[in-house]
């Protein structure tokens, strides 16, 4: 959550803790302002990530409004709790944005190197002297050393939260869309069975761990001996089973599925490419920028110092270009470090996979709907049915393998 009172309390004393400084001249005050200013800008760049990212939502929410619209279903189509058994996701309690606090986090992360390496840069450029003024230059890049090295060493699975969140949410409305099919667990079940299964998967699920939602992922049961029984193969080994249960005709059923599951779920693959795309496009401009920049750099550092006489000292617009010829390294890696945090590329690869796989299923149910009902259709449909929540759940396993790490390696 973005607090600008935080920002502004930081700031103030930044403020004041220049002034004292300042006024007093006191070894204190002198030694402990660079960590300050440290923290003032850690504290600007947090808030500042996450009011960005809020306005970036936003923004894409007014871009992607019309097609958003375009896929409403027609007034028609039911929606999927109109049907026995189907609840609603459980709405717990209130949201937390465990994706912008491990992003932020990560973001932070890649930038302490780089603000470590402009500290002890301006302290050996500016301060060759020393003072009290430089040891706090010192002491503030050991500060944000030491806290790189913290957070990376207490914050283990720092992705976790995230993705059990997400992942739990896919999964309770992947159940929706089984009972809706009649696929899977609630195969040939009556609704009072389908209900008490129903409702011990969602038990299980509302409290499920990482080790608990990868058993939830697999499309079997799984018998005594060990042995998985496929649902997709269920479908067609027991084909004798009885036609979808009363409370809505096959075919609503089928258009129900056809628009809140494939295609939103193929609208939000596409939104969720391009925003990868874009993000992945943006951090590849920059590297390539900062890099082309340092080389420029670089060389007119090297042209600014052979044209200093011998004996004198260097004017203070080379100072400067050694400062920013210092910098821009170690800015290029923070780039980089936060291009593999963010994963853009390898996630609009899922993305874009997923959505090709859903727009064959889409066009297969388009074509069954056009059938005359029957036993037969039936059977064609849960199968298809079967191969989305397949083509689903393989999505969100890529995801879960992109995003989830171990530990915090941006920046190091």
């Amino acid at each position: 959550m973005v607090r600008p009172a935080v920002v502004a309390g930081v700031s103030a004393v930044l403020a004041g803790w220049i002034w004292a400084a300042g006024s007093t001249r006191a070894p204190l005050w002198v030694v402990t302002l660079p960590a300050v200013g440290a923290v003032w800008t850690l504290t600007l760049l947090h808030h500042g990530y996450l009011t960005g990212r809020e306005w970036a939502h936003r923004r894409r929410r007014r871009g992607s409004r019309a097609r958003r619209a375009a896929w409403a279903p027609p007034a028609g189509v039911r929606p999927p709790i109109d049907y026995p058994n189907v609840l609603r996701r459980p709405s717990g309690g209130a949201p937390v944005d465990h994706q912008g606090r491990y992003r932020a986090t990560g973001v932070r992360l890649a930038v302490l190197p780089l603000l470590a390496v402009l500290f002890l840069t301006a302290h050996t450029v500016f301060l060759p002297d020393g003072g009290a003024l430089g040891v706090g230059f010192v002491l503030a890049e050991c500060l944000l050393l030491g806290s790189l090295v913290w957070t990376v060493w207490t914050e283990q699975h720092p992705s976790r939260p995230w993705v059990v969140d997400r992942v739990r949410a896919e999964f309770f409305r992947r159940e929706m869309f089984l009972l809706l099919a009649g696929v899977g667990p609630y195969l040939g079940l009556t609704d009072q069975q389908a209900a008490l299964v129903r409702d011990a998967r969602l038990a299980l699920l509302a409290d499920a761990g990482p080790a608990a939602l990868d058993r939830f992922a697999h499309l079997a049961d799984q018998d005594a001996d060990g042995g998985e029984r496929d649902w997709r193969d269920e479908v067609w080994r027991r084909a004798d089973e009885p036609a979808l249960a009363a409370g809505g005709d096959l075919g609503d059923r089928m258009r129900t599925y056809l628009d809140h599951r494939i295609r939103r779920q193929r609208l939000y693959m596409e939104l969720a490419a391009e925003k990868c795309e874009r993000s992945e496009g943006a951090l590849g401009r920059t590297v390539k920028g900062v890099v082309l920049t340092a080389v420029a750099v670089a060389v007119a550092y090297a042209v600014l110092l052979a044209a200093v006489p011998d004996g004198h000292e260097p004017p203070t617009a080379t100072v400067l270009i050694a400062l920013l010829a210092a910098g821009l390294p170690p800015l290029c890696n923070s780039v980089l470090a936060v291009q593999n945090l963010l994963a853009g590329q390898r996630l609009a690869v899922s993305y874009r996979e997923a959505r090709q796989e859903l727009l064959g299923h889409e066009n297969t149910l388009r074509r069954l709907l056009g059938q005359p009902e029957g036993a037969e259709l039936a059977r064609s449909f849960r199968a298809l049915a079967m191969r989305t929540e397949a083509t689903l759940t393989e999505e969100v396993r890529r995801w879960r393998i992109t995003v989830a790490k171990p530990e915090f390696d941006a920046g190091l």
